[in-house]
């Protein structure tokens, strides 16, 4: 789980290293520290102890968010939320002791696909009046998702809301300067369940920003899926859902927060009467002897005729019974379709294919697969990977040899270590042939999931940013996961047919994702900040790297650049600052001359320097001359 080098954070912890409890277990790991199920020595009670890292206990901007959550928690005392029970800081390290939750997080209540709908919906309702309570008490969460979540199995599998690490404060104007928080936070949070206003300034969401993430999680919760781009309603996914959900969730996530629920209260008003057994306003009324009876016959005369249907439908459901079971354990799908192709158990296998590796200047190195006289290594896993007309090729799945949904294909080329990059590739996505065997699974198990391509770059450890292209019409999606940054952002909607991607980063590690082309090309979403040492990111030198998942993809003109960075005494130079404001290929032209030009002048001195020592030696012969 945790992003860190396990020297930096999953070394054993000695049991007293925090005064007053003794540490049991590691629980837990993340960013921005770990978690150990511990006892309370004065009270003999079980506790959960947050440790902050060593390493970010230097920095005061983590300091400062780790005792935000403190201030949070001991703000808020609800049975939905988790308790705080102390805080303090050790030699090295900074802690806090929380109530001890026994049970899983939401997300693993989601990937249960026996969980009844009464049962989520009743969870989503205690989620709710938990982060009621707190923007009653002026708190904003800010990063709510499944993760945050915990389901406590000793009182009855109740949800308990956690890690107020990224909460802002509503009614204390004072509280960034008192916390010394900055804006560096802002890209702290899960992208994926942020309001679209959270995610340009934090600053200024309000407890709107919480409805919306509300939404996604009420949304995934009964889908299995993030509402992305163009979505279908809930009640489509999930047979038997009240319709009702679909405009609750709807309101929830219109992009203008004037368009949502006003608060959490009335999205509640809502939500409660479709909750069986939820605490209303009035206990309900206790039925009489004569209504118990006639509700007893209504039970009796419904158990008939549901009775006769099933008689009537017996050799159906004999026939679809098995494909309904399987078909239910392929509905879970993956919140982010590049976490399936980046996925680090997909074994790869070696395979060699035209393509072209040049030195186009001293200073640049290019590899091109698909065409060319050399034969480029390529790491290839999961489905099978086709050279076909200079292009390289997914074939559809076949099923009966249960081949693989998902294939990843990684450029294995050494020497591409550089500033400026530039990753360009032309990708199609179709859906596979009809045959009669896939009508048929269809009327199995409902219809296939859309075919996904992807082109991106990955480095070390499942370190990755991607552009997924969920075909015509969906929006093309910009996906990333690079240690404790990771997220995704919604773009353009792809259009008809071919779709020509890029990835271009700066000079000063700004990277921006592109479609199209020259007049056409459209920027996808927002650029991602990863600095001048932004290949650091990913743990080593990235590679190119495409995916597909269901489907044909295919994908031609396959092209990565990179630009050696500039030496140290010309790093002073400023005309990179503007490079997100301008068309990467005026950047491109603009940038690399220069740093040619710097490269070429250093490289003939050296030569006349050192022979001239070498060819000196025949002006000896002058004293003869004497």
């Amino acid at each position: 789980m945790s992003s860190f080098e396990p020297t930096a954070i999953s070394r054993s912890r000695p049991p007293d290293l925090v005064s007053g409890y003794r540490l049991e277990k590691l629980v837990g790991a993340g960013g921005m520290g770990e978690v150990h199920k511990a006892t309370q020595l004065s009270l003999g009670r079980t506790v959960a102890v947050k440790l902050l890292n060593p390493d970010l206990a230097k920095d005061p901007s983590f300091i400062a968010r780790f005792q935000k959550e403190a201030a949070a928690l001991a703000t808020l005392s609800h049975p939905h939320v988790v308790a705080i029970v102390d805080k303090g800081k050790t030699d090295n390290t900074y802690y806090l002791v929380m109530e001890f939750v026994d049970g899983p997080s939401l997300r693993e209540l989601m990937r249960s696909p026996s969980m009844e709908t009464p049962v989520l919906l009743r969870r989503m309702l205690e989620i709710c009046r938990a982060i009621e309570y707190a923007h009653g008490r002026g708190v904003i969460h800010r990063d709510l998702k499944p993760e945050n979540i915990l389901l406590d199995q000793q009182a009855g599998g109740i949800a308990k809301v956690s890690d107020f690490g990224l909460a802002s404060f509503l009614d204390d104007a004072s509280a960034a300067s008192r916390f010394a928080l900055t804006s560096t936070h802002v890209s702290m949070g899960t992208i994926s369940y942020m309001a679209p206003e959270q995610r340009v300034d934090a600053k200024s969401a309000d407890a709107r920003a919480d409805i919306f993430s509300l939404g996604v999680i009420l949304y995934e919760t009964f889908t299995g899926e993030v509402p992305l781009g163009t979505f279908d309603p809930p009640s489509r996914k999930r047979p038997g859902l009240d319709a009702r959900v679909d405009a609750i969730v709807m309101r929830c996530l219109k992009p203008d927060p004037d368009e949502r629920y006003p608060s959490v209260t009335a999205l509640i008003a809502d939500l409660e009467p479709l909750v069986p057994g939820s605490l209303l306003s009035m206990p309900p009324l206790r039925l009489t002897r004569w209504q118990r009876a006639k509700a007893a016959m209504r039970r009796a005369a419904r158990v008939t005729a549901q009775t006769a249907a099933g008689v009537t439908v017996l050799a159906a459901v004999g026939v679809l019974g098995v494909a309904y079971n399987r078909s239910g354990q392929v509905r879970v799908q993956l919140p982010l379709p590049s976490k399936a192709i980046m996925d680090q158990a997909l074994r790869d296998s070696p395979r060699n294919g035209p393509g072209r590796v040049e030195d186009v200047t001293p200073d640049k190195r290019r590899v091109t697969m698909g065409d060319g006289p050399d034969l480029p290594q390529m790491l290839v896993a999961g489905r099978t990977l086709n050279f076909e007309n200079k292009a390289l090729v997914f074939p559809p799945v076949d099923d009966e040899k249960n081949a693989s949904h998902v294939g990843r294909a990684r450029v294995d080329v050494l020497g591409l270590v550089g500033g400026v990059a530039r990753l360009t590739a032309r990708v199609r996505a179709e859906a596979p042939p009809a045959t009669w065997k896939r009508r048929l699974k269809e009327l199995w198990d409902g219809p296939p999931p859309e075919p996904v391509a992807s082109l991106g770059l990955m480095g070390r450890d499942g370190r990755y940013v991607t552009l997924v292209h969920h075909g015509a019409g969906a929006p093309l999606t910009l996906e990333w996961s690079l240690g404790e940054r990771g997220g995704a952002m919604l773009g353009l909607a792809s259009p008809e047919g071919e779709v020509r991607l890029e990835l271009f980063v700066t000079e000063d590690g700004v990277m921006q994702a592109f479609v199209g082309q020259g007049k056409d090309q459209r920027p996808i979403a927002e650029p991602l900040n990863l600095g001048p040492d932004w290949q650091a990111h990913f743990g080593e030198a990235p590679a190119p790297v495409i995916g597909c998942i269901e489907g044909t993809c295919t994908v031609e003109g396959l092209t990565y650049t990179v630009d050696k960075p500039a030496p140290v005494t010309e790093v002073t130079s400023s005309p990179v600052v503007v490079v997100p404001q301008q068309p990467p290929r005026t950047v491109a032209a603009n940038t690399v001359p220069a740093k040619a030009v710097v490269a070429k002048k250093p490289a003939p001195p050296p030569p006349p320097v050192k022979r001239p020592p070498v060819k000196a030696a025949p002006a000896k012969p002058t004293p003869k001359r004497r």
